[in-house]
């Protein structure tokens, strides 16, 4: 089985021939997805539950004007798509962009909402683990939040890069965004935003190499 799988905070305290039952009560199945390509497509696609088993996948959401707001990044072992197929909705209301090739583990989370008349203990155990991870993630869109709320681009980055440094605990660390993603995720304009990267680095507040910063303390 997939080490990703044996370690994954979904399926914690529960064993290896349980997950093997899981996975094939709730039809799961692997699927490649190339660089570029949409793993979910916004309005189209039908809601299920995600694990990225390898690469990287951005979560996305599209203006009518083509103008692209990420939400989320997805690492190696991300689970997404969960909150959308928990709701019910028919078709799930942002993307899900592969930024390098990818493999996705695609489950029914309907499958799992739905346990079985034995009320099997690793069954209450699966949906227990998906309310702390959906709580997890609430409190990291709350902290995106407080980084937009700023009405400034300077106080967006700063909020966002001192949350940065205290959670790497230390003043150097690396973000996970190139320029294009950062601005993205931030709400603002891109060419604006490395102006005001310029402007804070010549005033001694911080030093940046691509994705590698260290804020004077």
């Amino acid at each position: 089985m997939n080490k990703i799988l044996l370690n994954h905070p979904l399926f914690a305290q529960i064993s290896e021939h349980e997950i093997d039952h899981i996975l094939s009560c709730m039809d799961s199945r692997q699927q490649k997805f190339s660089k570029g390509s949409f793993i979910f497509l916004a309005d189209e696609s039908y809601p299920k539950l995600g694990i990225l088993l390898s690469g990287r996948a951005q979560v996305i959401k599209e203006n009518i004007y083509g103008d692209k707001m990420i939400i989320g990044t997805l690492k190696l072992g991300s689970l997404f798509g969960e909150t959308y197929a928990c709701m019910g909705l028919p078709k799930i209301p942002v993307s899900v962009e592969a930024v390098e090739d990818c493999i996705v583990l695609l489950l029914d989370i309907n499958l799992m909402l739905r346990t079985c008349d034995n009320a099997c203990q690793f069954h209450q155990r699966l949906i227990s683990n998906l309310l702390k991870i959906i709580a997890t993630k609430n409190m990291m869109l709350n902290r995106k939040m407080s980084y937009i709320t700023h009405k400034t681009i300077r106080g967006r980055l700063l909020a966002f890069l001192e949350d940065q440094a205290e959670r790497a605990k230390s003043n150097i660390f690396e973000i996970p965004f190139n320029r294009n993603e950062l601005a993205d995720y931030l709400c603002v304009d891109r060419s604006a935003m490395s102006r005001e990267l310029g402007r804070m680095k010549k005033e001694g507040l911080l030093d940046f190499n691509r994705k590698t910063f260290r804020l004077q303390v």
